[in-house]
């Protein structure tokens, strides 16, 4: 892969990330405040804290690996965890019927899913925009990492020792 190609890949990856932490923070932080609010105990629904934690995560590596701190190898591989963390667990969510995943909430049961998994999710993603939204930007997202992370090991040197971790503002050595 070329340098260009490289970085317009780079440049979207970022890019993807900036969007799917927002829209964790825009969905989470409303939730957690609402939670604190109310003085509701953190464990009945965990889901608000761990976005608005892993979206400031995201946010934190990018500039960590703006400034050198955190290679983009690193980041590659912590990235795509997160984006399948993100896809599976909002899946499982879904396809567990909720209340399942969280079951020392005492609430009014929902009505069961008697259809095709995939096009129970698939009613997820159409009936909330938050969902689509999100579910295309990690996914896009969770391919891109791949492959740069693909590429790096592809390319022939030793991502130890690539660019990724000693490069200079310019792209040359140091």
């Amino acid at each position: 892969m070329d340098d260009s190609a490289r970085g317009a890949l780079e440049f979207t990856a970022v890019q993807l990330a900036a969007v799917v932490a927002g829209l964790h923070l825009y969905w989470g932080i409303p939730r957690l405040v609402t939670a604190a609010r109310i003085d509701q105990p953190i464990y009945w629904d965990p889901r608000p804290l761990l976005f608005v934690a892993s979206a400031v995560g995201i946010l934190a590596a990018v500039l960590l690996v703006r400034q050198r701190v955190l290679s983009r190898v690193r980041a590659y591989v912590l990235g795509i965890g997160l984006m399948l963390t993100y896809i599976l667990s909002w899946a499982y969510w879904h396809l567990a019927g909720h209340t399942v995943v969280v079951p020392w909430i005492q609430r009014t049961p929902e009505p069961s899913h008697d259809t095709n998994p995939l096009f129970l999710l698939a009613e997820h993603l159409v009936g909330s925009p938050i969902d689509g939204v999100s579910k295309t930007a990690e996914t896009l997202l969770l391919l891109i990492l791949v492959a740069l992370l693909y590429e790096e090991y592809t390319s022939g040197t030793d991502p130890s020792q690539s660019r990724l971790t000693a490069d200079s503002p310019d792209g040359s050595e140091e």
